[in-house]
């Protein structure tokens, strides 16, 4: 899950709260839609804007800004506007719930050493 405004390490955040997202946070949001919806990779996306696999990686977890012109080049070579990047729908935060359910699910289910 993305990085939060104001989060505390360790603690949970309520991700429904929309006000609480930053613009890397959304855009973060709106590459994991985008992939999800074109079945893409982080590589897929790499390769199309002409960047590393991990600056996209550090870009769909919320943890690297992103330039002006990288938004321009993702807006003309997806086909998207700037606005479908960095919204948030209700079936993004179900996405995201379900996402979280499968890593905690995956957490508790390795034996402890």
């Amino acid at each position: 899950m993305p990085r939060l405004k104001g989060d505390i390490p360790g603690k949970a955040v309520n991700v429904t709260d929309l006000n609480t997202l930053s613009f890397q946070d959304r855009l973060a949001i709106g590459l994991g839609r985008l992939k999800s919806e074109r079945g893409l990779t982080n590589k897929d996306l790499a390769e199309q804007l002409g960047v590393s696999e991990a600056y996209m990686s550090q870009v769909t977890r919320g943890m690297r800004d992103v330039k002006l012109t990288t938004l321009d080049k993702m807006t003309r070579e997806w086909n998207v506007t700037i606005e479908d990047l960095f919204t948030v729908t209700e079936d993004d935060l179900a996405r995201i719930a379900a996402a979280k359910a499968r890593r905690t699910k995956r957490k508790t289910a390795q034996p402890s050493s």
